[in-house]
């Protein structure tokens, strides 16, 4: 018994010594292992991210340059901050011009792309307007001086030309009909002269009108997007995801001068028609009716003139002597097709009749009194007859608060000899506007003193106010909740004439 005790005993203390022995092995190893150098790290292969932008930029940028310009400006002419100051002035926005008493050289920055490969560039008109020297610098740093070809402010697109020698890298343009809001687009350009960026952004609206810019015209009709864009990008290309170009970049909205989100690129269908047209005549010619109109797409307004479908465009004036007035077109037409094209708004027809070659008869589809007639007119040049700045004649803001009748608020009085004179009128028809009240609804329509309303239209039915009684007998049939047209004479201060606006309000 003894001797197996001992012999347990024996084999207990060799386990245990065993396992420190082990123990000591394994701990030391460890210890070892700690004490080994790092390893090397090493840089891995490039693995393929998603490159469909870095493929469209590296294809467009031999195409994009950047436009340097000199433009001799007179000491008079100097200062900062005026309301047509161009929005993408890359001088100005560094720190402005020189503070001196003579004339200097400013000089501004832009940029611009290649369209044929003879030298041919596209750009913005405020890059090279009045510019006396245009410097063209290519993707590869050669530089060389360009030539003016034409120039449109209405778009605010130019053409210039360089003289290489050798064929050029083209930037191909795409149909911007296509483009739908949400697609993803990039812009390249000089941003404060770093030149050939790129940013990435989406088409963020169609048809934006009105940018408040400083460059806005009637020609304009913008594609907004929120890639960044900024002094030194004027003229670039904005360039779809298969890399054509479906813009050129124009303008931003910002209150620091710098991209807040809100750039706009003129579509490439409207910049290739005014290419066209500079390139083989140095000039761009848009046709026109001869009328004003009213832009406002006033759906009440044309419920007024007996329009259901809430499409046409009201004929406000007619000017004397032109083609509509020439074909009979009349103040309170609404013209609502042209050669089978829908009037639906202004801005169509703006486009119809600006594009139709000077010249060409039209088949104009006018609603008249509630019946439909159509008139044949000749399209005349723009410049010869639009009377410019006519259709933004506002009234003359002043308000008083007496002399008012009638639910609408508005006073009004027989228009006498003495107030033809005074007032450079043409005759005593009609009734002129002495007061509208505050509050109500004829100063919510913008009525005001000075004003001759000729003619009420109440649910088609069309009165002429020939005096007081006229106006009186249009009162009678106002009921609460109709629409009323009123065509009202404003002055226009700037030429001290009198022209025709529709007025709609809804009788209370």
């Amino acid at each position: 018994m003894n001797n197996r005790r001992l012999l347990y005993l024996t084999l207990i203390v060799l386990t245990l010594g065993v396992g420190v022995i082990i123990g000591t092995i394994v701990s030391g190893g460890v210890k070892a292992t700690a004490e080994q150098k790092a390893a090397t790290l090493v840089i891995p292969d490039p693995v393929s991210l998603s490159n469909a932008f870095s493929q469209i930029a590296s294809q467009l940028e031999p195409a994009v340059v950047n436009i340097n310009t000199e433009a001799t400006v007179q000491a008079p002419q100097r200062g900062r901050g005026g309301q047509n100051q161009d929005p993408f002035d890359f001088f100005d926005f560094f720190g402005g011009a020189p503070d001196q008493d003579r004339d200097f050289k400013a000089r501004s920055l832009g940029t611009g792309f290649i369209v044929d490969k003879a030298g041919y560039i596209l750009t913005n008109h405020h890059v090279v307007d009045k510019a006396d020297k245009i410097k063209v610098v290519l993707d590869d740093k050669s530089e060389y001086t360009a030539k003016l070809v034409g120039s449109d402010k209405e778009t605010d697109l130019a053409v210039i030309k360089i003289e290489v020698g050798h064929d050029l890298p083209v930037a191909k343009l795409g149909n911007s009909d296509a483009v739908r809001t949400g697609d993803w687009v990039l812009a390249i350009g000089s941003p404060f002269g770093f030149d050939h960026t790129v940013t990435a952004g989406i088409i963020s609206a169609r048809g934006r009108e009105g940018t408040n810019s400083g460059t806005g015209t009637q020609f304009q009709s913008f594609l907004q997007t929120d890639a960044a864009i900024n002094p030194g990008n004027s003229g670039g290309p904005l360039v779809s995801m298969s890399g054509e170009v479906i813009g050129v970049n124009t303008a931003i909205v910002s209150e620091t001068r710098q991209f807040s989100g809100l750039g706009f690129a003129l579509p490439s269908s409207t910049a290739i028609k005014i290419y066209n047209q500079l390139v083989n005549t140095g000039k761009v010619t848009r046709g026109s009716i001869g009328i004003q109109y009213d832009a406002s797409q006033d759906a009440a307004k044309l419920r007024a003139f007996g329009v259901k479908s809430g499409a046409g465009v009201i004929v406000e004036d007619v000017i004397a002597g032109g083609p509509a007035a020439r074909a009979g077109l009349r103040s309170g037409d609404v013209v609502t097709e042209i050669d089978g094209t829908k009037i639906t708004s202004p801005t169509v027809l703006l486009d119809v009749v600006a594009n139709t070659p000077v010249g060409k008869s039209i088949q104009v589809k006018v609603l008249r009194d509630g019946k439909e007639s159509t008139l044949p007119v000749v399209i005349g040049d723009r410049k010869d007859v639009i009377r410019e700045d006519a259709a933004n004649a506002g009234p003359d803001d002043q308000r008083d608060n007496g002399g008012t009748q009638g639910k609408l608020g508005l006073g009004v009085q027989p228009i006498t000899a003495d107030m033809v004179r005074q007032f450079g009128l043409s005759n005593t028809e009609g009734v002129i506007v002495t007061s509208v009240q505050p509050g109500s609804a004829a100063e919510e329509a913008q009525f005001s003193r000075g004003m001759v309303i000729t003619q009420i239209r109440i649910n088609g039915q069309v009165i002429d106010i020939g005096g007081i009684g006229d106006y009186n007998r249009a009162q009678q049939a106002m009921k609460s909740g109709s629409d009323a047209a009123f065509r009202v004479l404003v002055r226009n201060p700037s030429t001290n004439q009198y022209v025709s606006r529709f007025i709609t309000v809804t009788i209370p």
